[in-house]
C-alpha cells in the first residue's frame, strides 16, 4: 500500500485545469467563436460572383459580424460541436463595359445569415441578400448574388461546419472536405415536403388607400388599364390583356399579374406582385370607383396579402408598396391630368 502523499500522480487532481470536477477528464470544452470569426472571414472575404452575360461582377469585401456561441465538447476522445451564430457580411459589385473593360456603374450590398446552428446543420441555412440602396444597379447587383453567390458562400459554411466538427482551432490535422448531405429516406420524405414557401396568396398585410380625383370614373380606370396611357405616366414598358385571366404588367416588368375582374369605372380586381417577390406569392388587388359627384371619383384600393419580406429578405415589402401606389402610380395619374392632388 502506498504510503500517504505518495500515491500515483495520475490520481492527483488538484494541479490538473479542470481539477474542479473529478471526472472532468472526461470532459473539456472549447470556445471556438473567436476562431470561428477568423476562419470565416478568410472564406468569405473575397469570394467572387461573376454574371458575364450580364457584365456583373460581386465581390464579398468584408465579414462584418459574427456572434453568437460556437465550441467543441470533447468527451472520452469524442468531438461534439454546438454552434449559434449570427453572420453579416459586405458585398461590393460593378457593372462593366466589356467583361475586361471598363467599369459603368458600382454598387453595395449586404449577406445575412441571422441564424447558423447545429439543430439545422442538415439543410441548407438562410441567406438574405439585401441592396443598401434601390436603384437599377442595385437591384441587378443583388439579383446576381442571390441567384450565383448564395450557392457560393453556402459551400464555404460547409467548409467551417466540417472544421468545427474535427475540432476547430488545433483540431487533428487538416479537416476532412465537407460531405454531400445524405438523401433523405423514402420514409422520412413525407414530413420534408410539408416545409413549402411559407407565403401564399391570402396571407400577410392588408394595404388600404383612399385617392380622390377630379375626373369621371372611366377615366382613372382607362389610366390603370389602357397600356398607351400606363407607359405614358410610368415612361417605361406596359402590357395590358382586357379579359378576365389575362395577363397585365407595368414598369418594365417590375408589376406583374393577371386580371381576376373587370367592371369599366367601377371595379378592377387583379392577382398582383412585385418582380422581386417570391415567385409563388402574390397579392390581390380590388380597387373601386365611386363618383359621389359629377366629375369628382373616389378610388379605394385595398391590397391583401401584401408579403412581410421579399425574395431577398427585404423587409420593406409593405412601404415599398404603398409608396409606389400613392407616388409612383396615383400620383403620376395626378400629373398626366393636369392637375395637383
Amino acid at each position: 500500500m502506498a504510503k500517504v502523499g505518495e500515491g500515483d500522480d495520475r490520481w492527483i487532481v488538484k494541479e490538473r485545469t479542470d481539477g474542479t470536477n473529478v471526472a472532468g477528464w472526461h470532459w473539456q470544452e472549447k470556445d471556438c467563436l473567436p476562431w470561428s470569426k477568423d476562419r470565416l472571414s478568410e472564406l468569405m472575404t473575397g469570394l467572387q460572383v461573376e454574371d458575364k452575360d450580364k457584365l456583373c461582377y460581386v465581390k464579398v469585401t468584408s465579414v462584418d459580424t459574427v456572434k453568437g456561441e460556437a465550441y467543441v465538447n470533447i468527451r472520452k476522445g469524442k468531438k461534439i460541436p454546438g454552434y449559434e451564430v449570427e453572420v453579416k457580411m459586405t458585398y461590393e459589385g460593378e457593372i462593366r463595359e466589356a467583361p475586361d473593360g471598363a467599369v459603368l456603374e458600382k454598387a453595395t450590398g449586404r449577406i445575412d445569415m441571422p441564424y447558423l446552428a447545429d439543430e439545422n446543420a442538415d439543410e441548407d441555412p438562410e441567406i438574405k441578400i439585401v441592396a443598401l440602396s434601390t436603384g437599377t444597379v442595385d437591384e441587378k447587383l443583388r439579383e446576381v448574388m442571390y441567384s450565383k453567390g448564395r450557392k457560393l458562400v453556402q459551400e464555404k459554411v460547409d467548409i467551417w461546419r466540417t472544421e468545427l466538427a474535427a475540432g476547430g482551432p488545433g483540431g487533428d490535422g487538416p479537416a476532412p472536405e465537407p460531405t454531400k448531405k445524405a438523401e433523405p429516406a423514402a420514409a422520412a420524405a413525407a414530413p420534408k415536403e410539408e416545409k413549402k414557401p411559407k407565403a401564399k396568396a391570402t396571407s400577410g398585410k392588408t394595404l388600404k388607400i383612399t385617392e380622390k380625383f377630379y375626373s369621371r370614373p372611366a377615366d382613372i380606370y382607362d389610366s390603370l388599364t389602357n397600356p398607351g396611357r400606363i407607359m405614358h405616366f410610368t415612361q417605361s414598358k406596359a402590357e395590358f390583356d382586357h379579359t378576365v385571366g389575362g395577363k397585365f404588367m407595368m414598369f418594365d416588368g417590375s408589376i406583374q399579374g393577371e386580371n381576376l375582374d373587370l367592371a369599366p369605372g367601377e371595379k378592377l380586381v387583379q392577382k398582383w406582385r412585385f418582380s422581386t417577390w417570391s415567385e409563388e406569392v402574390f397579392s390581390t388587388v380590388t380597387i373601386t370607383f365611386k363618383e359621389p359627384e359629377p366629375g369628382n371619383t373616389v378610388v379605394t384600393l385595398v391590397q391583401e396579402g401584401v408579403p412581410e419580406e421579399d425574395k431577398f429578405g427585404n423587409h420593406n415589402v409593405y412601404d415599398q408598396t404603398e409608396n409606389g401606389w400613392k407616388n409612383l402610380i396615383f400620383g403620376r395619374i395626378r400629373s398626366m391630368f393636369g392637375y395637383g392632388c
